[in-house]
């Protein structure tokens, strides 16, 4: 939902006051979660780059600007320049919502887009769009002061976010949100900075593992952690990480920590819900699970874009290719762009120099000259002539300005070479004139590692002059549907017997985010599903992720719990099966798994993650679970699809229990049309659906009319 245009970053401070000694760089459109203990230099670095403070020594960059521009310098206390807060492009949001309390909710969010020159109007539709994009448009009437804590939060990232800053800063922006806020608020920070770049205080390993890339542990001042944030996180080396809740040390596996702390009994209760003792497991939140998923996931994802992993690709072979491609090198132009000085306009290439004197009561008449169309370069223009130009087309020596033909008297083409052309007014030089190199100059970084390869940039590639880029290697899943009663796609059907939905739409699914797919089907046999496993490797494919469906509830024929069991009794898995508060999808499963022959050489640990067997609970897992964490590794965009709110039609009971997700489509009259109930067969109604429905945690019932987010699928 990010309409941001993110710059890189990098900070330098070397504060003696406060003993405080950084290097700090991120990447345009990541996050860098930036935790430590008190007084360790986090608000410090916060500061500086928001240009409240100014440390004995410090530089702050805008890096990766646009082609042809140059690095933006906010702070450099060696050259005496410092960029004054409100003209940085950078926003900090803090722990307590810093809003106009006598202003309206729409009001304070239009603040930064009128500040930066939008029209009223607009301003007032940027506001729209993200109170929107927070789930706050009913709010938007209502004066700030008279908010709720959680909702004055929302309201406090629209406002951050509307100004479309280079930079976004947060500091503990969940510290002080009543508890039950914080999934939701979480997760539209996690939208929002999708394709931002920005740097998070935090001492909540959920937000650091929701919101960020990457992770930077500070203490006394220096740095003594950095990392992706999976890794970092994972297997914790400072002190103060490892104290943290949520971190490995502190009693949470590396696939997150198993709650056997009873909680009240709900209608929504499955018998799977109970262990072997009858205790029950407490229910991950979608988003915290989404989190750990997201952090079993990031170390196998991040090697694709390593040296020996990644590949070149021609640029020719890309353009044909649809499949989503992510830069794991900076691509270098060979050529300038553009490669001459060329016309913006159709019109008259002129010496500015023989226009000083022309007005519209004296107007200056030239010299018709050869008409020069684009690829064709025309000879010099001669004092006192005006040569025909198109657009694209070559500026003739000795013309320094183009005038639009509407400018010139007769307004049109046509003359001979040789008749006059008359103009009413000066020129300034350079009018109308697109410079060489103003794109792009050979020699320039045209996109940097980690950029999609989206239509845009492979035009910028091709009129660059590259040829080959190098790009980060596709994921290879490996799709596993379990359950004896399964048959591939065509095959005749026997007894109970049923065809493989989940293969084909997980398959395509996993197709459309780049990934390479090999599908199996395996029956509710744990030794063969331990075969299939162990037979990985042989012709020298092997998987960086496995997806599998079924098999993960606590039946007595659940093969993936129970393969995976045996499995980490012999040290080859390490797994967690639970249950997350949403329906469908509710029974879920993540693991670390050795594939390839057990015990050889060649096998190796990779995540597993383990989704419900009903064809539309598989599915919605991979939409809130998956996709997100694949896009952003194949540089697919946006990483999240499109979500809003809209009222719904008719009304719907939901168990306040779970988050539920219903199927639905959007009418004419933009209401959201519930397709098909809530059961997880219904693969049909899924079919016609054209968004997600999300009725959240707590939500018992909906009148008619009442808003509701909604995801957009496809």
């Amino acid at each position: 939902m990010s309409a941001l245009q993110p710059r890189g970053l990098r900070v330098t401070v070397h504060d003696d006051v406060r003993d405080v000694h950084l290097d700090v760089a991120v990447a345009p459109g990541r996050t860098l979660a930036v935790v430590g203990p008190n007084g360790a230099g986090k608000s410090t670095l916060l500061s500086v780059v928001a240009g409240l403070y100014v440390p004995t020594s410090a530089r702050v960059v805008l890096t990766d600007a646009p082609a042809g521009a140059p690095d933006r310098v906010l702070t450099d206390t060696a050259a005496g320049t410092r960029v004054p807060p409100e003209r940085r492009g950078v926003v900090l949001l803090g722990q307590r919502p810093e809003l106009f309390g006598h202003l309206s909710v729409r009001a304070n969010v239009a603040f930064g887009p009128r500040s930066a020159g939008l029209r009223r109007a607009d301003a007032r539709n940027v506001a729209a769009r993200w109170l929107d994009a927070v789930g706050a448009r009913e709010l938007a009437r209502r004066r700030a002061r008279a908010l709720s804590g959680g909702q004055a939060q929302r309201v406090a990232i629209a406002r951050a976010f509307a100004a479309e800053p280079s930079v976004v800063l947060l500091d503990e922006p969940l510290a002080a949100v009543d508890a039950p806020s914080v999934p939701h608020l979480r997760d539209v920070l996690r939208r929002a900075l999708a394709d931002a770049t920005a740097l998070v205080v935090t001492h909540d390993v959920a937000d650091a593992l929701a919101l960020a890339d990457d992770v930077v542990v500070l203490d006394r001042g220096r740095i003594v952690e950095h990392g992706p944030a999976a890794e970092v996180l994972d297997d914790p080396r400072s002190a103060f990480l490892r104290q943290l809740p949520g971190t490995p040390s502190a009693g949470a596996g590396r696939l997150g920590p198993v709650s056997t702390a009873p909680r009240p009994q709900d209608p929504t209760t499955h018998a799977g819900e109970r262990d072997a003792e009858g205790a029950e497991h407490a229910r991950r939140t979608v988003e915290e699970h989404a989190g750990w998923v997201a952090a079993a996931l990031g170390p196998a994802l991040a090697v694709l874009a390593t040296p020996s992993r990644a590949a070149e690709v021609a640029v020719a072979d890309a353009v044909t290719d649809p499949r989503p491609r992510l830069l794991a090198a900076d691509a270098v132009a060979s050529v300038a762009t553009p490669g001459f000085d060329n016309a913006q306009m159709d019109g008259y290439a002129v010496r500015s120099a023989d226009l000083v004197r022309a007005a519209a009561t004296s107007p200056v008449g030239l010299v018709v000259a050869e008409p020069i169309p684009a690829g064709h370069v025309g000879g010099a223009l001669a004092a006192g002539a005006a040569a025909p130009i198109m657009t694209g087309a070559p500026v003739p020596e000795g013309a320094d300005a183009v005038v639009r033909i509407e400018d010139a008297l007769p307004p049109r083409f046509g003359q001979t070479t040789g008749d006059r052309v008359s103009f009413t007014a000066p020129v300034e030089p350079g009018t109308f004139v697109r410079p060489a190199g103003s794109d792009s100059a050979a020699g320039d970084v045209v996109l940097a590692a980690g950029s999609p390869l989206g239509p845009a940039q492979l035009g910028a590639l091709v009129a660059s002059g590259v040829g080959a880029v190098r790009v980060a290697a596709a994921p290879r899943v490996l799709l596993v549907s379990t359950g004896s009663e399964v048959v591939a796609a065509g095959d005749a059907l026997g007894p109970g017997q049923v065809h493989d939905a989940n293969g084909a739409s997980l398959a395509a699914a996993l197709r459309t985010v780049g990934a390479e797919v090999r599908a199996r089907t395996v029956a509710d046999d744990v030794a063969v599903f331990r075969a299939a496993l162990a037979a990985l490797g042989d012709d020298g494919w092997a998987p960086d992720v496995v997806v599998t469906t079924g098999g993960v509830s606590a039946g007595a024929y659940e093969v993936v719990r129970l393969a995976l069991g045996a499995m980490a009794e012999d040290g080859l898995a390490d797994a967690w099966f639970g249950h997350v508060a949403m329906q469908p999808g509710g029974p879920q499963g993540l693991a670390s798994v050795v594939v390839g022959p057990e015990g050889a050489d060649g096998a190796r640990r990779v995540p597993l993650v383990a989704f419900p067997g009903n064809p539309v609970s598989a599915l919605v897992s991979f939409e809130l679970f998956l996709r997100p964490l694949l896009a952003r590794a194949t540089g697919l965009r946006p990483a999240r699809r499109g979500t809003g709110r809209a009222p719904i039609a008719d009304a719907v009971d939901s168990p306040p229990a779970v988050h539920q997700v219903r199927r639905g489509v959007l009418d004419d009259a933009g209401r959201v049309v519930l397709v098909g109930g809530p059961g997880s067969h219904l693969l049909a109604r899924y079919a016609a659906a054209t968004v997600l429905v999300h009725v959240p945690l707590g939500v018992a019932h909906l009148d008619a009319g009442d808003e509701v987010e909604y995801e957009e699928i496809g």
